[in-house]
């Protein structure tokens, strides 16, 4: 496949809110391969981080049925959320940062999303 299809997934990913789920067969027709080989598998795992793309589960699975969730991890959004809980979960700092550091801004995240939804429900309640 050409770089320029993989360089689109990126732009798919924002336009959807930062995250996308699909499932690996997806991933495999952007890929342009039919079946879900090991080295296919890291092939795609090359292609999604080389764009800053993180994934749910860690490593892809090589079922073509089993859904991964995509997400942006270097734009605003619920991509950077995912992003921060999965370094948390993997205990992986990020170097001049410390796991506190980290706690931290997801805090600061979740906090912001929270209070966006609250408001968002206070409008609703007002609207009905």
């Amino acid at each position: 496949m050409t770089a320029a299809q993989w360089d689109n997934l990126p732009k798919l990913i924002e336009f959807s809110g930062g995250y996308l789920s699909w499932n690996v067969s997806e991933l495999l027709a952007l890929d342009g391969a039919r079946a879900a080989g090991v080295r296919i598998i890291e092939r795609i795992e090359q292609e999604l981080a080389d764009r800053n793309i993180g994934h749910f589960p860690p490593r892809i699975p090589r079922d073509r049925t089993s859904r991964v969730l995509l997400y942006a991890q270097d734009r605003h959004g619920l991509g950077v959320v995912l992003h921060l809980a999965r370094q948390l979960a993997a205990g992986e700092t990020p170097e001049g940062t410390s796991v506190d550091d980290q706690v931290g801004e997801l805090t600061e995240l979740l906090d912001m999303y929270q209070r966006s939804s609250e408001k968002a429900a206070k409008v609703s309640d007002h609207a009905a």
